[in-house]
């Protein structure tokens, strides 16, 4: 079956979309780009929670939560599901994790934001 998607954990600082993941001491994470792209979907999750899109279930699937944010505002689809894939790629396929993955969670992040902000009046909703 599917894995879980990452839990929100605590409330981060509010990092910009277009911010690095860093740890507390101010270095990239130990684990490099793979947590970096775990702890951008993290943020995006908290989002979604934060603006009543979804709630957070324990156990919920990125493919789940991608859903049941779709239901809610159709137009975070693509973005939740592209960044589904690329956590999906990275931590479950283990594939090797680069600049790249990285830069383009950054970018998925900074987009999901900016249609959480334009939809916040429902206005793709009939």
């Amino acid at each position: 079956g599917a894995a879980p998607c990452p839990r929100p954990g605590p409330p981060s600082r509010n990092r910009p979309p277009s911010e690095p993941v860093r740890s507390p001491t101010g270095s990239p994470p130990r684990a490099g780009y793979a947590e970096s792209v775990r702890e951008r979907l993290r943020d995006m999750v908290r989002e979604l929670v934060a603006r009543r899109v979804v709630e957070q279930r324990p156990g919920m699937t990125v493919t789940e939560l991608t859903a049941a944010a779709a239901r809610n505002r159709p137009r975070v689809h693509p973005v939740l599901h592209a960044a589904g894939a690329i956590f999906s790629d990275l931590w479950y396929a283990q594939r090797p994790a680069t600049a790249e993955h990285d830069h383009r969670m950054r970018e998925l992040a900074t987009d999901l934001r900016r249609e959480l902000t334009a939809d916040a009046g429902g206005g793709d909703r009939p």
